[in-house]
């Protein structure tokens, strides 16, 4: 009898083993399904990281291409300014030679009535 008592628990211990070593197989088979996901998400993951670099290197080359182009007119625009610069004190200037003749003309008295301005002269007026 002690026999057949000690056979029923090696058998319920081993109907135990097998039902544990069934949960293991199937914790085992789910490791690996997320593992072959997780290879999966690494590859996209590393395809994603490749694709940004190139992005980048060619964000970087056309902000390279951008700024030389804006540098290039920005030193146009400065010359231009110094040349508006140039051109408009010379106005000024010959302007000046222009009006000094009629103010101190002979025959002109504090009292007499200036002329209505030209548009040269307002254009001038404006650029000051």
């Amino acid at each position: 009898m002690a026999a057949f008592v000690f056979e029923v628990i090696v058998a319920l211990l081993l109907v135990g083993a097998a039902m544990m070593c069934w949960r293991v197989d199937r914790r085992l088979k789910a490791l690996r399904d997320g593992q072959d996901g997780l290879r999966d998400t690494v590859a996209g993951l590393n395809d994603a990281v490749d694709r940004a670099r190139a992005a980048l290197a060619a964000l970087d080359r056309a902000s390279r291409e951008s700024s030389e182009v804006l540098e290039a007119r920005t030193r146009e625009a400065r010359a231009l300014a110094d040349e508006l610069r140039l051109l408009a004190g010379a106005g000024e200037r010959g302007l000046e030679r222009f009006e000094r003749p009629r103010r101190s003309a002979p025959g002109r008295t504090a009292g007499t009535a200036q002329p209505a301005s030209r548009p040269s002269e307002d254009l001038l007026k404006t650029l000051r």
